[in-house]
């Protein structure tokens, strides 16, 4: 029991970033949230009952249709105006007194977003309701950072610039030329299988033959190895842990390993885990 205490307080020590709009917690090192698609913050997200007191009016702005991107700054700039604010998904809540400062600041986030589509000007329609929430805000990004302006209607269809129309071309061949075959962890199994691997590593790093943990880590590697990165960790550094997970499974398998020889593998795990936290 005194040992289970043990690795509760290490996972603790490692440090976190939180989703701004579902509240999510996940190792550092990860970038964007599974659930939500959006980049990740390092200050935990306040609850809706910590926006102003009990007896005060609150205001909530919809903000369904912003990119990701544009609702991560204007939470970034609520924290640095020290606005107290809270999200429930894209919608944003504040006391009712910050109305006009929170005007504001909707405004320049917005403007700082992405390019707006021009009203009147001829458009392409790209139906991608088939695409996973992760999966429309890492393309939605990827056309932000090459400077085309787009938005997604009423109907979910991504609208983009009839002009713009060889540039999205290219932009969804490579977007979707590196796909992985793999599924993929639902909700929030990726950030619990990462955590459980974790804790079985350290355990090993501590004792060679520590049965819970061989058992467990014998248990998660096929799981790993078997899913593809959750949307915002690297493929390369997903793989490599997965490389080193099943190395030091088939260690532990071979009879009666040399236990310098899994401490060195734990350890190796342990910095392949690291580049993640």
């Amino acid at each position: 029991m005194a040992g289970d205490v043990g690795d509760r307080r290490r996972w603790q020590d490692v440090r976190m970033a939180w989703c701004f709009q579902c509240g999510t917690e996940y190792i550092l090192g990860v970038e964007d949230c599974v659930e939500c698609g959006v980049a990740l913050v390092a200050e935990m997200p306040a609850d809706t009952t910590g926006v102003g007191l009990s007896d005060e009016d609150q205001l909530a702005y919809e903000l369904h249709e912003w990119a990701g991107e544009s609702r991560r700054i204007l939470d970034q700039d609520l924290v640095a105006a020290d606005i107290a604010h809270a999200w429930q998904g894209a919608t944003l809540v504040v006391r009712a007194a910050d109305e006009e400062a929170v005007d504001r600041l909707v405004a320049s986030a917005e403007d700082a977003g992405g390019l707006a589509l021009e009203r009147g000007v001829e458009t392409v329609a790209y139906g991608v309701d088939g695409w996973a929430a992760d999966e429309q805000s890492a393309f939605s990004d990827l056309l932000v950072r090459l400077g085309v302006p787009h938005e997604f209607d009423t109907e979910g269809d991504l609208v983009v610039r009839a002009a713009d129309e060889e540039a999205v071309e290219s932009a969804l061949d490579a977007f979707q030329a590196g796909g992985d075959e793999r599924p993929e962890l639902e909700g929030l199994e990726a950030n619990g299988l990462l955590s459980e691997v974790f804790v079985a590593c350290d355990r090993l790093r501590r004792d060679a033959r520590d049965l819970t943990g061989i058992d467990r880590l014998i248990e998660l590697a096929p799981i790993l190895v078997g899913h593809r990165p959750p949307f915002g960790i690297d493929s390369r550094l997903w793989n490599a842990l997965g490389d080193r997970t099943t190395g030091l499974v088939g260690l532990l398998g071979a009879g009666d390993p040399d236990p310098t020889a899994v401490l060195d593998e734990a350890r190796q795990l342990s910095e392949t885990l690291r580049q993640l936290t």
